[in-house]
C-alpha cells in the first residue's frame, strides 16, 4: 500500500503541471510523468444524496483512454486513475476510481465506485466511497449524462461559477 501512495503521490505533482509528454523516471527516482490519453468520455452528475462534508450536487468527470481521469464540481478538482468493468455504452456499467492525493481528500487517496445505469427515461447512478481516513461515507446517488469528452489536456479546467 506504501508503494502505491509514493507513486500516486508523484503522479499527482505531475499531473497537475501541463507538460506530461509522457511516462518517465527522473534519475533521482522521485519523480513519475503520466501524460494524458485521448479524451473520450464526459459526464456530469447531478446527486440527489450527497456526503454532508462534500454537498455540491453537480460534479463533471473528464475521461481519458489510458484511464486517467478529472473531476471537478463546486469544492473538486483532482485528479486519478479508474478501473471500468463494461463500456460507456452498455446499460449498466461500474467505474472504480482511486483519486490521487489532493487536498480534496486531506492530501490523501479516495476510492470511489459508481454504477451507472442506463434508463428509458433518465440515467442515474449509484455510488460508494472509502477514504484514507476510514471515514464511513454513506452511499450516494443521482443522475447522470454522458456526451464526448473535447478536452485535451484538462488541467486548465475547472469549475465555472454562476
Amino acid at each position: 500500500m506504501k508503494v502505491i501512495k509514493t507513486a500516486t503521490a508523484g503522479l499527482l505533482m505531475l499531473m497537475n503541471s501541463a507538460h506530461a509528454d509522457g511516462l518517465t523516471t527522473a534519475a533521482e527516482g522521485k519523480e513519475l510523468t503520466v501524460s494524458f490519453g485521448q479524451p473520450t468520455i464526459k459526464q456530469v452528475l447531478h446527486y440527489r444524496k450527497m456526503y454532508d462534508k462534500k454537498p455540491f450536487p453537480d460534479a463533471e468527470i473528464y475521461y481519458y483512454d489510458n484511464s486517467v481521469y478529472k473531476i471537478i464540481s463546486q469544492g473538486e478538482n483532482h485528479y486519478g486513475v479508474y478501473s471500468m468493468q463494461g463500456k460507456f455504452d452498455d446499460e449498466t456499467f461500474t467505474v472504480r476510481f482511486i483519486s490521487l492525493p489532493s487536498s480534496d481528500w486531506g492530501n490523501k487517496t479516495a476510492f470511489h465506485q459508481l454504477t451507472f445505469v442506463r434508463g428509458e427515461k433518465q440515467n442515474v447512478f449509484i455510488q460508494n466511497a472509502i477514504v484514507d481516513t476510514g471515514e464511513a461515507i454513506a452511499q450516494q446517488n443521482g443522475t447522470y449524462t454522458q456526451g464526448r469528452n473535447t478536452v485535451i489536456n484538462p488541467v486548465s479546467t475547472h469549475w465555472k461559477k454562476n
